[in-house]
C-alpha cells in the first residue's frame, strides 16, 4: 500500500509527513517517474542544486521493500549538479529503501538549508534531526560506522546513507554512499547533500510494508525469481561477486574495458586477464541488498601483490576499471585500493578520476609539465599521484581546486579540450561505448541528456528482451537498429526505475510485464494491464524531456561529446567498432520521430503529449509541449 512522505525543512528544522492523492502516485507510481512529477512542480529556470529552494527527493518505489526480487531501489531526484540542462535521478541498493518503508515511509523530501550539518535519524514514527558536526570530514565508511556504533541500542539492523568528504566540499561528480557496498553515483547527488549541510540519513528495522495481499505477493515473487534465474543462467546461484566476472568476462570479451583514457583498448584486454589470474587468489562473500539474490557486491580481501592484505566492500565492476587501466594502472590491487578510496571520499569514479586519466594522457604527451600539477609526476600507472590529486580534490588545494570544479573547467585551464572524454560536458558510465554503439547513443542523447544507464544496455550484450519484441539479441553492428530499441527499451527502463526493485529483475525475462502488474495489484492494489505499464514508462520519459527543455536543452546539446568517441576504436576484439558522427546524426533524427520529438526544438509534440494525457502537464511556470 502506499505511505506518506517525510517532508523536512532543514532550515527550520520542522518534519511533517505528506500523503499525496492516489491518482498522482497511480499515474507515477514511486522512484524516478514520482520524483520527476514532483520536481516538475517546484522547478525554475537557472535553478542550482546549491540553492536552498531547491527540493531534493530520495523516493522508493510501490514494490520496494516486499517479496518481490531484489525490491532494493532508492532514487535521488533534484537538479543536476554537473549538467545544468537536466535532472539528477541517481539510483542505489542495499537495504535503505526497504527499511525506510518497513519504518512507515515511502520517501524522504528535503528542503532548506541546515545552520550546521546534520543527519536524519528514522526509528518508524520517530523521526530526529541529530547533529552531525562530529561526522563533518568523515568519509563514508567512518560515518556509518560511527551512526550505527552511536544507536546500537536500536538493533543491529540500520542502514545509513552519507556523504564524504567530497560532497562536504561539492566536488563536481559527488555521490551519496550507504549500506557500505552502494552508492548514487548520478548527477551529483553529493553535492545535494552537501549544499543542504545534510550529511547523513539513517533508518532502523521497524517492520514490514502493509500489502493488499501478502500470500499472493509472496507467491508472485516466487515464480518472478526463477524467471529471472532462467533468463540469466547461473544466476541467482552464481553470487559470485558479479563486478569481478563481468571485468573478466563478459566485458573484456565486448572490448568495453578503456585504456589510458580510452586511447590503448590493449591495456584493457591485458588488466582484464590480470585481474582474473589474481584475483582468482583472492578471498570474496557476496553482498547483496534486501531480497537480493544477484548479491553483485562483495566483501573481499587482497592476497597478491602489493595491496596483499587490503580489505574492501563494495563493487567490482565500473569503478576498478576507471581506477586501474583507464589510468595506466596493471597491478588490479592497487585499482582496488583506489576503488576504496574514492568510495569513501563519496565520488563517482566517472568524475575526478575521469579528470586524473585525461591530465595523465596530457603529461605522457607533453601538453603540460610537472610544474602546472604541483609537482607531480602523472607518468601513466603512476597511482601515489592519482592519491595525491585525490586528496588534494577533496580539500581544494593546489591544482585540485581546478579537478573539483570538473572536468571541462580543467581541460579549459589547461587547454586540452580535446583530451577530455565527456558526453554533455561531464563524466559518462565507465565502459568504452564505442565497443557497442546502442550504448553510445542511448547514453548521450536516449538516457535523458545525462542520467546514464536509462535504457536497457544488456541488449548489446547477448541478453534478449522477449516482452519488447526482441526474442534475440542486437549486436554492435546492428546500427540501423539503434534508434527504435533505444526508445522501446528506455521506456521500459523508466518504467523500471519507478517501481522501487533492482534493474536486475527485470532485464530479459520472460513475461516480466505481467509480472509487474500481477505485483502491483497484490502490493498496492493498483490495476495496471501490462499493455498500460510501458506508456507510464514513455509519459516519465516525456516528461523529463519537457523538464530538460525548460531547462534550456535543445537539439544541438546532443552533439556536445567528445570527438574520440566517434573515432573507431583502433585495437582489441573489436576493433573498428563504433559510430561516426553521421551515423550518430541520422540515429538522432530517426529516435526523435519515434519519441514524438520536435527536430527543430527537441521538445515533445503536442500530439505525443496529448497521445500520453499530457496535454496540460506545466513544467515550472511554463506549460510544456511548444513545437
Amino acid at each position: 500500500m502506499y505511505q506518506p512522505l517525510l517532508e523536512i525543512d532543514l532550515t527550520t528544522g520542522t518534519m511533517t509527513p505528506l500523503d499525496l492523492p492516489r491518482e498522482v502516485r497511480e499515474r507515477w507510481l514511486g522512484g524516478t517517474g514520482l520524483g520527476l512529477y514532483l520536481l516538475s512542480k517546484e522547478i525554475r529556470r537557472g535553478m542550482k542544486v546549491t540553492d536552498p529552494d531547491c527540493p531534493v527527493f530520495i523516493l522508493t518505489g510501490p514494490l520496494g521493500g516486499t517479496a518481490v526480487p531484489q525490491s532494493t531501489d532508492m532514487v535521488i531526484v533534484t537538479v543536476n549538479a554537473e549538467f545544468s540542462r537536466n535532472v539528477c535521478a541517481s539510483h542505489a541498493h542495499g537495504f535503505f529503501a526497504a527499511r525506510l518503508r518497513h519504518a512507515g515511509w515511502d520517501g524522504i523530501i528535503l528542503r532548506g538549508r541546515a545552520a550546521k550539518p546534520v543527519y536524519l535519524w528514522i526509528d518508524g514514527d520517530n523521526v530526529e534531526l541529530r547533529p552531525a558536526d562530529h561526522l563533518w570530514g568523515q568519509d563514508t565508511f567512518e560515518t556509518q560506522r560511527r551512526i550505527i556504533d552511536a544507536n546500537s541500542e536500536a538493533g543491529p539492523d540500520i542502514s545509513v546513507y552519507c556523504i564524504g568528504q567530497a560532497g562536504e566540499s561539492l566536488i563536481e561528480g559527488s555521490s551519496v554512499r550507504g549500506d557500505w557496498a552502494y552508492g548514487a553515483n548520478q548527477g551529483g547527488s553529493g553535492v545535494a547533500f552537501g549544499a543542504k549541510n545534510f550529511k547523513a540519513m539513517a533508518v532502523v528495522e521497524t517492520g514490514t510494508v502493509p500489502v493488499r495481499d501478502a500470500t499472493r505477493l509472496e507467491e508472485i515473487g516466487a515464480r518472478w525469481q526463477a524467471a529471472i534465474a532462467t533468463a540469466n543462467p547461473g544466476f541467482p546461484e552464481s553470487k559470485n561477486y558479479d563486478g569481478f566476472k563481468y571485468m573478466t568476462g563478459p566485458l573484456a570479451d565486448l572490448g568495453w574495458i578503456m585504456g589510458k583514457n580510452f586511447t590503448d583498448p590493449e591495456v584493457g584486454v591485458a588488466w582484464s586477464a590480470r585481474l582474473a589470474k589474481d584475483s582468482a587468489k583472492w578471498k570474496f562473500e557476496a553482498v547483496g541488498g534486501w531480497n537480493c539474490q544477484a548479491a553483485c557486491h562483495y566483501k573481499a580481501k587482497c592476497t597478491t601483490g602489493p595491496m596483499a592484505g587490503l580489505e574492501f566492500t563494495g563493487y567490482g565492476g565500473e569503478i576498478m576499471e576507471e581506477l586501474g587501466p583507464n589510468l595506466g594502472i596493471e597491478d588490479p590491487g592497487v585499482a582496488f585500493m583506489l576503488s576504496g578510496l574514492v568510495d569513501g571520499y563519496g565520488m563517482a569514479a566517472k568524475g575526478a578520476p575521469r579528470t586524473i586519466a585525461m591530465l595523465m594522457e596530457a603529461f605522457n604527451d607533453k601538453l603540460i609539465t610537472s610544474e602546472q600539477i604541483d609537482g607531480l609526476d602523472l607518468t601513466w600507472g603512476n597511482y601515489t599521484s592519482v592519491m595525491a590529486l585525490l586528496e588534494k580534490t577533496v580539500t581544494r588545494e593546489g591544482v585540485g581546486e581546478l579537478i573539483a570544479q570538473g572536468l571541462m573547467a580543467t581541460a579549459k585551464a589547461f587547454g586540452i579540450e580535446d583530451r577530455a572524454m565527456h558526453m554533455h560536458g561531464v563524466g559518462f558510465n565507465d565502459h568504452d561505448p564505442r565497443a557497442t554503439p546502442m550504448v553510445m547513443f542511448q547514453m548521450q542523447v536516449a538516457s535523458g541528456a545525462g542520467p546514464n544507464w536509462q535504457t536497457l544496455v544488456e541488449m548489446m550484450m547477448g541478453r534478449p528482451e522477449p516482452d519488447l519484441g526482441y526474442e534475440e539479441s542486437l549486436t554492435a553492428k546492428d546500427i540501423d537498429r539503434i534508434a527504435e530499441a533505444s526508445h522501446v527499451t528506455q521506456k521500459a527502463k523508466l518504467l523500471y526505475d519507478s517501481l522501487g526493485a533492482c534493474y536486475f529483475s527485470f532485464i530479459g525475462v520472460r513475461g516480466i510485464l505481467g509480472y509487474i502488474s500481477e505485483s502491483l495489484d497484490a502490493a498496492a492494489g493498483v490495476h495496471i494491464s501490462p499493455d498500460e505499464l510501458l506508456a507510464i514508462g514513455d509519459r516519465v520519459l516525456t516528461l523529463q524531456r519537457l523538464i530538460n527543455i525548460y531547462l534550456g536543452y535543445t537539439p544541438a546539446d546532443d552533439f556536445d561529446i567528445a570527438e574520440r568517441l566517434f573515432e573507431p576504436i583502433p585495437s582489441g576484439p573489436v576493433a573498428g567498432n563504433g559510430l561516426t558522427r553521421d551515423d550518430f546524426v541520422r540515429i538522432r533524427d530517426e529516435f526523435y520521430e519515434f519519441q514524438g520529438w520536435s527536430l527543430l526544438t527537441g521538445a515533445p509534440t503536442d500530439e505525443t503529449l496529448a497521445r500520453l494525457g499530457l496535454h496540460d502537464i506545466h513544467v515550472g511556470a511554463v506549460v510544456g509541449g511548444n513545437t
